[in-house]
């Protein structure tokens, strides 16, 4: 879907490619810890923009750390990424919070 959604905003081939690594990077990292096995995956886009929320709800805060291989990945793909886990309902929402931005718009 994220790769549909770059093309048709005019993303170069690469960015393209990089941005759903990252979703998948994303997905991969959070999945495990789902504890209903459940997955929510939102996106958003303007123009040369590109926002991806994935998040799941999960019984415990622990999570793999911010230092992983994983982790060091999507966020060399991503132009930002941001990870946070809030309690909700006495469980709690991990969210890996990504934005890509086109090389039209940093140059």
């Amino acid at each position: 879907i994220v790769a549909d959604i770059a093309m048709r905003q005019d993303f170069d081939l690469d960015a393209v490619e990089d941005l759903r690594m990252a979703v998948d990077e994303a997905c991969s990292l959070l999945l495990p810890a789902s504890a209903d096995g459940r997955l929510t995956c939102t996106f958003s886009w303007s123009g040369p923009r590109i926002e991806v929320s994935v998040s799941v709800l999960s019984d415990t805060a622990e999570h793999e750390d911010d230092a992983g291989l994983s982790w060091q990945l999507l966020t060399a793909l991503a132009t930002t990424a941001e990870r946070t886990i809030t309690p909700e309902n006495g469980r709690y929402l991990s969210r890996v919070d990504l934005v890509r931005e086109s090389q039209a718009a940093t140059s």
